[in-house]
């Protein structure tokens, strides 16, 4: 499948906390992160969201650098949910 995507995927895991009215807040970890949006690790967050919904995230880095952005949910798999920059 990674030759169908435009921008490449670099696994990282970094903290990530979530927030939207459908979730409240949750705590979870990225699986992989690219220019345009990163796959959080977190069953629990399948049965609160729907493709389309949108989110506040802040991804805090191994150097407590914590970059805020608004995500789309783009992607529902068994693992986790794959987001994109908004």
């Amino acid at each position: 499948m990674s030759g169908f995507r435009k921008h490449g995927r670099k696994l990282t895991r970094c903290a990530v906390h979530l927030s939207s009215d459908h979730i409240g807040e949750v705590f979870a970890e990225t699986r992989d992160i690219s220019e345009t949006g990163v796959f959080i690790n977190c069953k629990d967050l399948l049965q609160g969201l729907c493709v389309g919904d949108k989110l506040e995230a802040k991804l805090y880095s191994e150097c407590d650098h914590i970059f805020h952005a608004c995500m789309r949910v783009i992607r529902l798999t068994d693992e986790g949910v794959g987001l994109a920059f908004d």
